[in-house]
């Protein structure tokens, strides 16, 4: 399906590359902040562009000149374990076509039914495997 590297560089960034392409993500702070985004909201990134994605690319929208289409999410959480307990998302999208408010829960259910938002309302096995590399391993 998909894969993606994400490497290490100097403890302060995250390359992330899939498909030849790659994005680089600070892991630094300022005294205001971060300077790169946290995990939770590269999760909520990818959660935004699927959603918009998938209703965008729907026949009901396919002829109809969008004025703004903008997703806002929010996460709430746990500390131990840390974890996203909960993400609320709204969804405002301005159209002059009036006859679009009647097909709502048409568009409703396209944007619920995103790949990512489904893989996080059905839990996917998560399987982590460490391979540490020293120069003695490399002897044997």
């Amino acid at each position: 399906m998909a894969r993606v590297v994400a490497e290490s560089l100097e403890g302060k960034r995250v390359v992330f590359t899939a498909r030849g392409r790659s994005f680089v993500n600070v892991r630094e702070s300022l005294p205001d902040g971060p300077i790169g985004y946290s995990s939770i909201e590269l999760l909520l990134i990818a959660l935004s562009n699927c959603s918009l994605g998938v209703l965008m690319g729907h026949d009901l929208l396919k002829d109809v000149p969008i004025k703004s289409l903008k997703i806002a999410m929010d996460s709430q959480g746990e500390s131990n374990p840390s974890r996203v307990t909960k993400i609320i998302a709204t969804v405002d999208l301005e159209v002059d076509d009036s006859k679009l408010a009647e097909r709502r829960e048409t568009l409703q259910r396209v944007i619920d039914n995103c790949p990512v938002g489904n893989t996080l309302r059905f839990s996917p096995e998560v399987t982590l495997e460490l391979r540490i590399h020293t120069p003695e391993a490399a002897l044997k």
